[in-house]
């Protein structure tokens, strides 16, 4: 018997040696013999495992409006989700130089370009039934195109002197609005507006515009929101600090866009704010955890084209985290724009999934899609 435990000695002083040797050269893989490569655990092995857990608790389930915005997105073709990022001008939208009316030119450009929105000016709104002929008209082309997504129909109706609408409408309430003095009067006129708005069939308003106050920005939000007509509020990160503690509080209210501008606040970038990333994807997505759809100022501005073409200009916005970009002039150079950089390797399908969701959820969440 005493020989036996005398045998399993050297087996057990093996085993014992063996494991204190994969333990030295897994702490000390540089002093790893050849052919021991597998016992090594790199650093990266090590965070990967440390990481794990915290990717199972930063995932959030689906909203019942994600899981629908999901199954339309699968459904979906490269070109349309490209084009579903753009928030157009009827006249960008057809090609012509003013649109008062919503007939063949207008269903033949949404059947070729199935934009995600539509932003009317003043120049083409005479009136309450040509208005309500023409967003219902537009709205139905939508629908019965090959994509079969509704547009975001929107215009920027703020009270006072600018308001298109109300000066169309010829709506005193509006027209003769004095400027909000607390949260109680932006609320009330962002109700009326979102009345007057929906009541013609608009489903979108640039407005506010964030300036020191929070109350007053987030009383209007609500005001319209509460009332059907989706806030775009703009135009972020404002100018100081006083500006940004603004919209903090308007992301309370869970707008569902924010307008970027295009000027440049050195207090974050060296390059306009609508094409950086440390402003919409630092500051915005991450650090203030805005998860509405952010969007650029107008491509079309001179703080942009000054510096960028109109395609680039869009392939670093998105590159930088905007989700649609607002009036284009030249819709179909920033489509290739766009599917270039997607081809290229630039931007990824992914990328772009991602924002078109967004985009597809506030349409589910606003009522445009069942």
């Amino acid at each position: 018997m005493k020989k036996r435990y005398l045998l399993l000695i050297p087996v057990v002083a093996c085993i014992v040696l063996s494991a204190a040797a994969i333990g030295y050269i897994q702490f000390h893989p540089d002093r790893a013999p050849a052919g021991a490569e597998f016992l090594v655990r790199t650093s990266n092995d090590a965070e990967q495992q440390t990481k794990e857990p915290e990717k199972e608790a930063e995932a959030q389930p689906l909203t019942a409006s994600q899981k629908r915005a999901n199954e339309l997105l699968d459904a979906m073709t490269l070109e349309q989700k490209l084009y579903q990022m753009m928030f157009v001008t009827p006249e960008a939208l057809t090609q012509t130089k003013q649109v008062v009316r919503a007939g063949t030119a207008t269903q033949e450009a949404i059947e070729k370009r199935p934009v995600g929105g539509v932003l009317y000016t003043r120049q083409s709104l005479q009136g309450k039934a040509q208005i309500k002929d023409m967003l219902s008209n537009t709205q139905s082309y939508a629908e019965a195109s090959k994509s079969g997504v509704p547009v975001f129909l929107g215009v920027q109706e703020q009270g006072g002197s600018n308001a298109p609408v109300a000066q169309a409408l010829r709506t005193k309430s509006i027209l003769n609005a004095a400027e909000s003095t607390d949260e109680q009067t932006a609320y009330a006129l962002g109700q009326t507006i979102a009345q007057e708005l929906s009541g013609v069939g608009f489903t979108v308003n640039l407005a506010p515009a964030v300036g020191d106050d929070a109350d007053i920005a987030s009383g209007e939000i609500k005001g319209l929101q509460k009332n059907h007509v989706l806030s775009a509020v703009s135009a972020f990160p404002g100018e100081d600090e006083e500006n940004l503690s603004a919209f903090e509080a308007c992301i309370k209210q869970k707008p569902a866009f924010m307008i970027v501008t295009n000027a440049q606040n050195k207090t974050y970038d060296t390059v306009p704010c609508s094409v950086s990333s440390k402003v919409m994807t630092d500051l915005l997505r991450k650090k203030l955890n805005y998860t509405g759809i952010i969007m650029t100022d107008a491509l079309q501005d001179t703080a942009l084209t000054e510096q960028y073409a109109e395609g680039e200009a869009a392939v670093l916005a998105v590159q930088a985290g905007a989700d649609m970009l607002l009036e284009p002039s030249d819709v179909d150079a920033v489509y290739r724009a766009l599917f270039q950089a997607v081809s290229d390797g630039k931007l990824t399908e992914q990328r772009i999934d991602d924002s078109v969701q967004r985009i597809l959820t506030a349409k589910i969440d606003g009522g445009l899609i069942a």
